[in-house]
């Protein structure tokens, strides 16, 4: 890893990042080996369900699930905020370009980003990141977005609430329910 790693926040401002419960049932602050991620995980609106984010040759590939979903969910101001790598260890997520620590971490830097989806698009533009709007993607997902079913039954065995699913998709209730 470089010297730093980064995470992505609505709230500006912050002089360190405390560890909190996520979806891998520990307590982790999260960052990413690139701010290209840290700058989409800015949004706190988003997750699984609104886009299909994965890497391809250390270029992150990032999938608009459905028509309108990223101005929707992109359409803000943040901060990426750059930490010592030193902090965080590796390979404990399936991304790869994910990292974790497991207590406080101090903020080394910030960066404001005024407009999440206006620096998505730049990125795009500038080659770092491989951006699918909606309704390109690659193969591997299917149209119906079909895909997101095993993992939203991993989040409810998990105990997770997956209404926003149904909410979302309700064109897939039936295909969840066999």
């Amino acid at each position: 890893m470089n010297n730093y790693v980064y995470h992505g926040s609505s709230i500006r401002g912050l002089k360190s990042l405390k560890p909190s419960k996520s979806t891998h049932n520990k307590l982790w602050v999260y960052a990413s080996k690139t701010r290209e991620a840290a700058v989409i995980f800015i949004s706190n609106k988003g997750s699984d369900l609104y886009y299909d984010l994965s890497s391809n040759n250390d270029i992150i590939e990032l999938t608009e699930r459905k028509e309108g979903m990223f101005e929707d969910i992109f359409n803000m101001s943040g901060s990426v905020y750059y930490l010592d790598s030193n902090d965080f260890i590796d390979n404990q997520t399936r991304w790869s370009m994910e990292v974790v620590s497991d207590k406080e971490v101090n903020i080394i830097k910030e960066e404001h980003i005024d407009n999440v989806y206006d620096e998505i698009i730049k990125l795009n533009n500038e080659g770092k990141i491989k951006l699918y709007l909606y309704p390109d993607r690659p193969n591997r997902i299917p149209l119906d977005n079909s895909d997101l079913i095993p993992r939203v039954k991993r989040w409810e065995r998990n105990g997770y609430n997956v209404q926003k699913f149904f909410d979302l998709y309700p064109e897939l209730v039936d295909k969840y329910k066999e």
